[in-house]
């Protein structure tokens, strides 16, 4: 099953992401641009918590040196 496009505008943010966004984004009223941020926000963590997995891969088993 594919994934949906996470840089679709469609794609609704996580709300912990979207009140990040909103914090700081504080001065801007385009909801747009603000759903935009918070989709990269999610993003970002879902890279940097893949980060965080790889970091206690066995290098035996090919994971990271």
């Amino acid at each position: 099953m594919s994934q949906p496009d996470e840089g679709s505008s469609t794609a609704s943010p996580p709300t912990w992401a979207l009140r990040r966004a909103t914090e700081e984004l504080y001065d801007v009223e385009d909801p747009e641009v603000i759903a935009q941020r918070a989709r990269e926000i999610a993003r970002e963590g879902r890279e940097r918590e893949d980060e965080r997995h790889d970091e206690y891969d066995d290098p035996d088993q090919g994971g990271e040196a």
